[in-house]
Order: C-alpha cells, then sequence, then structure tokens
C-alpha cells in the first residue's frame, strides 16, 4: 500500500517537472501554423515587399518606410515565436537548419534598421546617379536573396512554397 502511494506520488512529481515544452507556448502554435507562416512570408509578403522597394522606396516618404518597417518587424516576430516553437519542440528550425534561419532573420533587422535610420534623417553622401536610399535597397536585395535561394532549395526537394 505505502509502495503504491509513493509510486503515485513519484510519478505526479515526475510530470509537474517534466512539463514538455510545449507547454510553454500558446495553443495556436502548431507546426502546420508555423509553415503556413513561412510560407506566407516567402511568397505573399516578400511580394509586398518586393513591390515596396521597386515602386515606393526611391521616393523616400517616410511614412511608407515606416509602415514597411513594421509590417516587416511583425511578420519578423510571427517568424521568431515560430522559429522559437519548432526549436523546443521538434529540434528543427524555420528555415532548413540555424545557419539559414540566422541569416534571413539578421537579413530582415538589417532592412528595418536601415528603414528606421532613414526615417530618422541619416543621409549618405551618394555619387551622382545614386540615391540614398541605394544601402536600404541593397539590403532588401539581400533578403530577397536568401529567401529566394531558400524557395529554390524547397523545391528542389520537392516541397512547394508558392500559393
Amino acid at each position: 500500500m505505502m509502495t503504491r502511494h509513493i509510486c503515485a506520488a513519484l510519478f505526479t512529481l515526475l510530470m509537474a517537472c517534466g512539463a514538455s515544452a510545449e507547454d510553454k507556448f500558446p495553443s495556436y502554435l502548431t507546426g502546420k501554423y508555423c509553415n503556413d507562416i513561412k510560407v506566407d512570408f516567402m511568397t505573399n509578403s516578400i511580394k509586398s515587399l518586393q513591390r515596396y522597394r521597386d515602386k515606393q522606396l526611391a521616393s523616400q516618404h517616410r511614412g511608407g518606410m515606416n509602415n514597411i518597417r513594421k509590417f516587416l518587424e511583425q511578420r519578423e516576430d510571427w517568424l521568431q515565436e515560430c522559429d522559437d516553437y519548432l526549436a523546443s519542440t521538434s529540434n528543427h528550425r524555420l528555415f532548413k537548419d540555424e545557419n539559414t534561419t540566422s541569416k534571413i532573420f539578421t537579413a530582415i533587422s538589417s532592412v528595418t534598421g536601415e528603414l528606421q535610420s532613414l526615417i530618422t534623417g541619416v543621409t549618405y553622401s551618394v555619387d551622382p546617379g545614386q540615391s540614398a536610399t541605394d544601402v536600404a535597397g541593397d539590403k532588401f536585395d539581400r533578403l530577397f536573396k536568401l529567401v529566394d535561394d531558400h524557395q529554390t532549395l524547397m523545391l528542389m526537394k520537392g516541397q512547394v512554397v508558392y500559393r
């Protein structure tokens, strides 16, 4: 009788101490949700960012820059939440591996940081024929290339990423 109570107490203690990693995250976070967030970022969000970079960035309109900065920061928050979830629960990263994921997050932060600098009035000395937004444009291009490289790798593995 005493052994059964001890076993029950130990089992309860183990269950309380051994709460799974999934218990630290909101219930909406699942592998499917995170994949959907990633695919939406790689398709719809990147298309919107590309359109902004190509058609609006050179205008240097601060309101538009701020909107794009906030849009990108929001996507970064969502992606980071999913990456943290996947790293804790399934031992893999959102974008292929730790290196690729880190590079994409660094590129996102680089773009948002550059946009913030432009919004606050940072200026660059530029040669004739260049624009003060060329640095931001280069940072956008780096992000686009990293995401495109990841998409290409997924397609080569037979994982479709287009909606």
